[in-house]
């Protein structure tokens, strides 16, 4: 008996199979779906890269901050002349695993997300102090969206990879303003509380950044605990960490990974035959080897 299928007459039992039309229907929607997935990896590596490739170079960091400091009247203080239980509490309040990241804190920011997530909002920022510094000098303005946190994250890396933690926390403490016209640490201990900076105490040290106007006091306890609670009695040279020079190879071995990513794609490219596959695994490939080419000269 024959019965029709697939738009051809066979035998009812017959073993042959489709047609090669509706053989190539069947893995459509698999093919569908790499081409997604490669094309939103694609995005996502292009956004990085242009992030990374256009953020500004921070050249001349402690030339940056003498000229902010110069221009409002202020005067750089060296580290060694910060109180150390200011340099404590500024970590322990703002950026407590500053000595443990290296620019980005992805716990922070993992926190920050979910917070915002569930709250609807975009109230929790997640910025080290290093990315902080990165705004303060080279990016400005109050811009937080979400390409400008990127580009503060490739500054920061940056920053990371050519200054010491205590470098950079000596540029923070010098560049920060603390509100009411104070910028830098000099000029906010001066103005709050009428001694110099190595005379801060913890109840001072702790104080908010941007001062309430029920006064310098408001707020200090509670941020007193904190800090106490956070940066215990350790000595501040005891947290200090070199820099991680290896974190200046980074856009290196991004870009060749990216370099790896656009030969894989290339291949899957040829396999399913779709012009829009050519055209992402090019893409991937011009991104690798623009960020090889900007790495190497930065280094």
């Amino acid at each position: 008996m024959m019965r029709p299928a697939y738009g051809s007459w066979v035998e009812v039992g017959s073993t042959e199979r489709p047609t090669s039309e509706t053989a190539e229907r069947r893995p459509l929607w698999r093919r569908r779906l790499l081409v997604g997935i490669v094309g939103a990896a694609v995005l996502l590596t292009g956004v990085l890269v242009a992030a990374w490739v256009t953020a500004p170079a921070p050249a001349r960091p402690r030339q940056v901050v003498l000229g902010r400091l110069r221009d409002v009247g202020g005067r750089f203080v060296p580290l060694r002349a910060i109180s150390p239980i200011l340099q404590r509490a500024i970590v322990a309040t703002e950026d407590e695993r500053f000595y443990r990241h290296h620019g980005i804190d992805l716990i922070g920011l993992s926190r920050a997300f979910a917070y915002d997530a569930s709250h609807l909002t975009l109230s929790q920022g997640g910025s080290t102090l290093t990315e902080q510094l990165a705004k303060v000098l080279y990016l400005g303005g109050n811009d937080d969206s979400p390409w400008r946190k990127l580009q503060d994250a490739a500054v920061a890396i940056r920053l990371e990879s050519r200054l010491s933690k205590r470098t950079i926390l000596e540029l923070y403490l010098n560049s920060v303003y603390f509100g009411d016209g104070a910028y830098g640490v000099e000029a906010a201990s001066e103005r709050y509380f009428g001694v110099s900076p190595s005379r801060l105490d913890l109840a001072r040290a702790s104080g908010p950044r941007r001062v309430h106007q029920g006064g310098p006091g408001v707020g200090c306890a509670s941020r007193s605990a904190t800090a106490g609670q956070r940066f215990g009695t350790a000595p501040i040279e005891a947290q200090i960490v070199a820099p991680d020079t290896s974190f200046a190879r980074l856009p290196l071995v991004a870009g060749l990974t990216l370099l790896l990513v656009g030969l894989a794609s290339f291949i899957i490219a040829r396999r399913i035959q779709r012009p829009v596959a050519f055209a992402l695994a090019a893409a991937v490939e011009i991104a690798s080897l623009t960020l090889i080419a900007r790495s190497v000269k930065v280094a």
